[in-house]
């Protein structure tokens, strides 16, 4: 009897000598896993932010070449993308700049029609925010 109390303990004893260690790499991966999805998300909404960014700035460009019916395709795309950018992005700052963007569109949409001169400086403010954003050094504020 005192034989099978010690093989029961003796097995108890082996079992969580080989369990414990396991169970602690199991924790710490599964930490690492939620640390290492949460990079992955904070990545991809930089990412998305970026493209914004660069639609902006084609957008941009179109208005300084003149080429105004471009650039209202642009800005429609543009603005677009950002409303569908406003739902996906947790409330944060980039969410504000977003919601603060997404405000301009139709003041946008008819300075580009009525080639308001202004469009340009304005442009640059939303390209400023979104550096801002990102992130990003923001140069001198002269457009």
């Amino acid at each position: 009897m005192k034989r099978m109390a010690l093989a029961i303990v003796g097995a108890i004893v082996v079992f969580l000598a080989g369990y414990w260690p396991q169970h602690s790499q199991l924790t710490a991966a599964r930490a690492e896993v939620q640390q290492l999805g949460a990079r992955l998300a904070t990545a991809e909404s930089r990412v998305r932010l970026g493209d914004l960014l660069g639609r902006l700035l084609r957008t941009s460009d179109a208005v300084s070449a003149k080429n105004y019916g471009e650039a209202a395709g642009l800005s429609s795309a543009f603005f677009d993308a950002v409303r569908q950018e406003t739902t996906a992005t947790p409330a944060n700052d980039a969410a504000s700049v977003l919601r603060t963007l997404l405000q301009t569109r139709d003041r946008v949409t008819t300075m580009i029609a009525a080639t308001d001169p202004g469009l340009p400086g304005l442009l640059k403010d939303h390209e400023r925010s979104l550096r801002r954003a990102l992130g990003y050094p923001i140069g001198d504020s002269s457009p």
